[in-house]
């Protein structure tokens, strides 16, 4: 067990901090990229391709009396991961700290903040792995997702196409998984075509119901989640400049189960966050005392990976969004 050097694991706080630091479902990274814990900093697993494990070859054959079957032998590879500590720390001096103190809780404020920004990397990184053409296959929207194309592309129809593409390879699309972005999601809902498709699901037109679980039901999926985080791409001291973390570019279809162990490696899911849960939760909150300084100092980290472990069951979706 990593010894945590006088840093006390702020169990107090945690619920406070969790409840706020979330803001709605403005944070999806844990739900496209499911936590995983793993007992090793870093590891290796094995894994079973589609060609050295044999695994949907028709090689059944008819046998007759004192015949044998037919018999296939199955090979593993190895794949591999390595954790990595992402954390935060934020000093409170005593002085300030009673100061404030009239107005709110100073510790309770850094502590959700910081965790917050943890969450955001996290959001960050699982965001960058998700629009990886080197990872995922990629197909482009039959009509582009621009305001002028707005009565005519059909994003219901380019996600049928990506389930068609994730079926071809012998993959599961009964209960798949859609990310896109915030304004995606705003100009795919006003669209001619999904808003007919939604339609087709009601008893009359009077009233048309346009949020997520809608989306999902008349594209024939499990889930839709959206991207709407923003962050300020500078450094401290830098005047404030905002981006949105999911990219408008792409909307990514595939597979999302979650996990218990690392058997769960081998359900179906594309990709996890794999963290070790030998050193911290998927997101933890600690303080410890500098005393030379009169301060608090709270901290937030994670220890983990985000690791794509099925890229078969996914596809990207180009928009050309504009």
């Amino acid at each position: 067990m990593y010894s945590m050097g006088g840093a006390v694991l702020r169990a107090d706080l945690r619920g406070v901090v969790e409840e706020a630091a979330l803001m709605g479902d403005t944070f999806i990274g844990t739900k496209v990229y499911p936590p995983l814990p793993v007992p090793n900093r870093a590891g290796q697993y094995p894994i079973i391709k589609r060609q050295s494990g044999d695994l949907l070859r028709n090689e059944t054959k008819v046998r007759g009396p004192g015949g044998e079957y037919s018999r296939v032998s199955r090979a593993w590879e190895s794949d591999n991961y390595t954790c990595l500590e992402y954390g935060i720390e934020v000093p409170i001096d005593d002085s300030v700290n009673k100061d404030v103190s009239r107005f709110f809780d100073l510790e309770a404020f850094e502590l959700r903040r910081a965790y917050q920004q943890v969450q955001l990397a996290h959001e960050i990184r699982v965001s960058a792995s998700l629009i990886d053409r080197s990872v995922w296959n990629c197909i482009t929207a039959a009509i582009t997702y621009t305001t002028t194309n707005i009565a005519t592309f059909d994003i219901g129809y380019d996600i049928d196409l990506a389930k068609n593409s994730i079926q071809s390879r012998g993959e599961s699309i009964d209960n798949l998984t859609v990310v896109m972005s915030l304004p995606v999601f705003l100009r795919s809902r006003a669209s001619t075509k999904l808003q007919n498709r939604i339609r087709g699901m009601l008893p009359s037109d009077t009233i048309l119901s346009l949020d997520t679980d809608s989306f999902a039901r008349a594209c024939g999926v499990k889930t839709v989640l959206v991207g709407r985080a923003a962050y300020d791409t500078t450094m401290q001291g830098v005047t404030t400049s905002m981006s949105n973390i999911w990219s408008d570019a792409y909307v990514w279809v595939g597979n999302v189960n979650a996990g218990a162990g690392p058997e769960q490696y081998f359900n179906g899911s594309c990709a996890f966050t794999l963290f070790w849960q030998q050193d911290a939760d998927i997101f933890q909150v600690e303080s410890y005392r500098e005393e030379k300084k009169r301060s608090e100092i709270v901290r937030a980290r994670q220890f983990c990976t985000e690791k794509v472990v099925l890229a078969n069951a996914g596809q990207l979706v180009a928009t050309s969004y504009a």
